[in-house]
């Protein structure tokens, strides 16, 4: 989950998704390569998410990370991943979140 933002005023999900992509992570992609999984309500931040899969062959050497935005990149095995999912070590997401993304990710 290395591209996160808001949407700007005027601006579509997808177009946000492609405009933080290439900000956060230095890469251009077209709106048409992401692909929606689910809205999600996060009653306690009053924010709502819409959450996208973008499938890619880059390699991190072909990033450039926006220093101010995003710390680190690396690719994870599934067992990996969800490991640092639910450590103190990962964002602080409600534990449904959680669950959801690890079985979406299955």
């Amino acid at each position: 989950m290395p591209a996160a933002g808001h949407v700007d005023a005027g601006e579509s999900c997808l177009q946000a998704c492609v405009r933080e992509t290439k900000e956060e992570i230095g890469l251009e992609f077209k709106k048409s390569d992401f692909i929606f999984l689910k809205e999600w309500i996060n009653k306690k931040g009053w924010e709502l998410a819409q959450i996208y899969l973008l499938k890619t062959e880059a390699k991190i050497d072909d990033m450039h990370l926006q220093e101010e935005e995003v710390e680190e990149v690396k690719w994870f095995c599934y067992d990996e991943f969800i490991e640092l999912l639910y450590s103190d070590k990962f964002c602080n997401h409600a534990k449904e979140y959680k669950d959801w993304v690890a079985e979406i990710l299955k």
